[in-house]
């Protein structure tokens, strides 16, 4: 993925930067002669800028510096490229190897292929850390269409260099197109990404008979391909006590499932439960899965789990099986699973269904109780936010108004931006101009010299401070990266804290990216635009490429069969799945489409998630006229029931930040009634195809 790749329209881009300014530009330590040329490089003002360092006819190094990132950063290579042959030298020693970067860079956009390698080389053994990888990917794009061999090379130093998952993955699916013996390579991606197709077809021309290696990682491929049958004849001759041989069995059971051979999936599932460490709790989820279709051979297999395990794979099997039992034997097994494991999310599932049998038979306090044990350190925030909420409305139902509103407080205080504190505390969050000033800091020498790309590079380096990775976003957004909203979330615990927050932080975790594509798909459509934002947040955190395992792809993460619906719906003859124009409209189509079906907003959510047919079981006998905050709970599927409450949030925030159109009666964003480890699993994860 390209460094500079935009992910904001050029017109909100430029919004932002003044939004921006004042952030970056607080006390800079900048000499007074080039503070002129630093300010209207942090404006943007780039005709000012042009005709301020024409008139300069004693320019200081620094604005030198500064003019030709000016010029690199409109594409303006041959310009930028004058100055820092000119003046490169007189950079200090701090700045010179982004310098040279630049430069090499530059050379590579005009044409200087000779001269740009020849710099490649010598950055290669003398530069930072954090530029090699740039270092490196400059040398493949300049030999790629060369000598195999150096074009190797390159891709080595790559993958050398490469630090994150998905720059392995994208230096590795180029290796595995080059000549020879790409083996190794391809097992290698496809450990990173078990569905690449072209590592799988450089496995598949190994000769035979296969290692054990190449027969896995091609099994679980044809798994995720759904072709069953090819996935069990691969794996099926892999011993379960081999190096992954617990990889092969949980698959090979898997597809055997799916081929409705129960009792042999069932056999390997509950061989990994038993004992071992791998897919041991992964199997007993299956396991659960399995038994809605066959429960009389599912429990005796459970009951040998529970006897012979302890942690993770015995607390699931202890509330798997007690979903499957008679009433007596289920309060036995969640006793023993609240006593053994009292903090953990499978104790939450107890803990939360007896609240609310309390709550219902008229005992409103032992639903507090259960509550409070529910709010342990093994619940995730968005289950904490509910618990509050709802301990609050049992607190009231109880008489006890002044604890309810300390309850209350505590859930806007440590979960400001969920749905629940919109329900529950409506108008407390307060939104200031400007940055944080705990996280605010100075700008350091490759940010005064114009090096922003490599500023925040370092920025990033591993052990920088909170202050540095906070800094580091205000640089990326002003860049107008598509990773600063990646990187906003993993901060998102030091800006959401407490009940007064900063726009700047909130526009960095809520933005409005591919807005001219979002606009006008709900203009069309008539969709809120912060309805497509909100869904598009929870479904690819706005990446065009992301795919599930389940085959919902690109931003609003579309089935197949629902985005060849809303073609046929829209008129679309041709559509790309991953194009980001094509996918926004089918996805607000279907959006439409679900609101003539469902009348309120939270219904809708649960639909495109769930699909109709289950959001319509879950408005039968009378639950339609429930509460936004009430219906949740009717919400019978875990993943749905999360999104609702997570998109509901996303929406809330959204019509806070920018503004808010009139509100549907019922929408969930207004207060609610009064009445009211071990590694996961393929299937649970979501990943960007190259």
């Amino acid at each position: 993925m390209p460094v500079l790749k935009k992910f904001f329209e050029t017109k909100v881009c430029r919004l932002a930067c003044a939004a921006l300014l004042a952030l970056l530009c607080g006390v800079h330590g900048v000499e007074a002669a080039d503070t002129p040329m630093y300010d209207l490089f942090w404006r943007r003002a780039w005709a000012a800028m042009d005709k301020a360092y024409a008139s300069k006819r004693d320019a200081s190094p620094r604005e030198h510096a500064l003019m030709a990132n000016a010029l690199r950063l409109r594409g303006k290579w041959t310009e930028a490229v004058a100055v820092l042959e000119a003046h490169g030298a007189s950079f200090p020693q701090s700045v010179r190897p982004y310098a040279d970067m630049t430069l090499l860079l530059g050379y590579e956009r005009t044409g200087r292929t000779e001269e740009a390698l020849a710099l490649s080389e010598r950055l290669w053994r003398s530069a930072p850390k954090d530029l090699r990888y740039y270092i490196a990917s400059a040398q493949y794009r300049l030999r790629k269409d060369g000598e195999p061999r150096a074009v190797q090379v390159a891709l080595e130093r790559m993958l050398q260099a490469a630090d994150t998952k998905e720059r392995r993955i994208y230096v590795l699916s180029r290796l595995v197109r080059l000549p020879g013996d790409r083996t190794a390579q391809a097992l290698s991606l496809l450990k990173l990404q078990a569905g690449n197709k072209a590592a799988a077809e450089v496995l598949s021309l190994h000769k035979k008979p296969w290692p054990q290696s190449v027969r896995v990682a091609l099994g679980v491929y044809a798994h995720l391909k759904k072709d069953d049958k090819t996935a069990v004849e691969r794996l099926a001759s892999v011993p379960i006590a081999s190096a992954e041989g617990r990889r092969a069995a949980y698959y090979r059971a898997w597809s055997l499932h799916r081929l409705k051979r129960r009792a042999e999936a069932l056999a390997l599932w509950g061989s990994l439960a038993e004992a071992g460490n791998a897919y041991a709790e992964s199997s007993v989820r299956r396991i659960g899965i399995l038994a809605r279709d066959d429960k009389k051979d599912a429990v005796p297999v459970l009951e040998r789990i529970v006897k012979a395990r302890k942690g993770k794979p015995q607390a699931r099997a202890l509330l798997v099986l007690s979903g499957l039992v008679d009433e007596d034997q289920k309060g036995k097994l969640e006793d023993r699973l609240l006593r053994g494991y009292p903090d953990t999310a499978y104790a939450f599932e107890v803990l939360w269904r007896r609240g609310w049998a309390s709550l219902n038979a008229k005992n409103p306090s032992e639903a507090v109780r259960l509550w409070r044990q529910a709010y342990a350190p093994g619940s995730d925030a968005s289950r904490k936010a509910r618990i509050l909420y709802w301990i609050a409305h049992a607190e009231r139902a109880a008489g006890k108004a002044a604890e309810a509103e300390k309850t209350l407080d505590a859930l806007a205080r440590n979960h400001p931006l969920s749905i629940y504190t919109f329900m529950g505390r409506p108008g407390t969050i307060k939104i200031l101009d400007g940055e944080n000033p705990a996280l605010a800091s100075k700008p350091r020498d490759l940010e005064l010299w114009g090096f922003v790309l490599y500023a925040r590079l370092r920025l990033q380096a591993p052990g920088t401070s909170a202050r540095d990775l906070y800094r580091s976003l205000k640089l990326a957004r002003w860049l107008g990266l598509e990773e600063a909203y990646e990187q906003a979330r993993r901060m998102t615990g030091l800006m959401t804290s407490g009940t007064t927050l900063y726009r700047s932080d909130l526009e960095a975790l809520y933005p409005r990216p591919f807005r001219t594509q979002v606009e006008k798909a709900c203009g069309t459509y008539g969709v809120e635009n912060h309805f497509v934002w909100a869904v598009m947040r929870q479904e690819s955190a706005f990446k065009p490429r992301a795919t599930s395992w389940a085959g919902a792809s690109g931003l609003m993460q579309l089935m197949p069969g629902t985005a060849k619906g809303e073609a046929k719906r829209m008129g679309l003859k041709q559509y790309n799945i991953y194009d980001i124009a094509d996918n926004i409209a089918m996805g607000t189509s279907h959006l439409a489409w679900l609101s003539k079906s469902f009348a309120r907003k939270d219904w809708v959510m649960a639909a495109y998630n769930a699909g109709s047919g289950n959001a319509r079981k879950w408005l039968k006998d009378g639950r339609d006229k429930m509460s936004p905050d009430r219906w949740i709970e009717e919400v019978r599927f875990n993943e749905t029931c999360d999104y609702v409450q997570k998109v509901s949030g996303n929406l809330a925030v959204y019509r806070m930040l920018y503004g808010t159109e009139e509100l549907a009666s019922g929408d969930i964003a207004v207060p609610a009634a009064e009445d009211a480890p071990e590694a996961a699993p393929l299937e649970d994860e979501t990943e960007t195809v190259d």
